[in-house]
């Protein structure tokens, strides 16, 4: 708080006494908003005893205001939900902890164990699911291995084939040659020059 804050702070204790703030007082005095003191008054009513006016207001005396104080630090100090700010209100100030509660720790404990449990089916499942893809793959190896052996063998095969065809392509040829020229002889021989 600065200064100013804190002179406003020690002139409202001393005519706090004697004055009754409205809402919009109020909320100024704790810095809060006038919203979030009318949604006190409505969830925590019993909780916050204001006077009512003729009017029909409700002020606020040195008791409100310092219930006011405690909500606020309950609820922006310490994280109070508005059920829990009841909760202590209603115990004469208890601190909210859960008590331990044995049904809720065996029915944890119950669900670990089936957790637990499915943890290992799914650890079982995971293990099979390992060993069916190794032999998969050791299948697709298989197969790519056969498959690259029979292009290699049809490749040497296609090659062999293409070596005896251009081999009797080259003796057709020579076979030509020389009968075309036996003949060129046998024809130069008969011939009528």
């Amino acid at each position: 708080m600065n200064e100013s804050e804190n002179q406003r702070s020690n002139n409202n204790d001393e005519n706090l006494d004697e004055l009754r703030l409205t809402v919009k007082e109020a909320a100024n005095y704790i810095n809060e908003s006038p919203g979030v003191i009318r949604n006190w008054m409505r969830e925590l009513k019993p909780h916050i005893l204001t006077i009512q006016g003729e009017n029909g207001y409700h002020y606020f005396d040195k008791p409100a205001i310092e219930r006011l104080l405690l909500i606020r630090q309950l609820s922006r100090d310490q994280n109070y939900s508005i059920k829990q700010i009841e909760y202590h209100f209603a115990t004469g100030g208890k601190p909210v902890r859960p008590e331990p509660n044995a049904e809720a720790s065996d029915l944890i404990l119950k669900n670990l164990k089936v957790i637990k449990d499915q943890l290992e089916l799914q650890k079982e499942f995971n293990a099979t699911l390992v060993q069916q893809l190794k032999k998969q793959q050791q299948h697709m190896d298989t197969q790519q291995q056969y498959i690259t052996e029979s292009l290699n063998k049809r490749d040497e095969q296609l090659l062999l084939a293409f070596k005896e065809s251009q081999q009797a392509r080259q003796e057709a040829a020579a076979t030509k040659e020389e009968v075309s020229e036996k003949k060129g002889f046998f024809a130069r021989m008969f011939s009528k020059d």
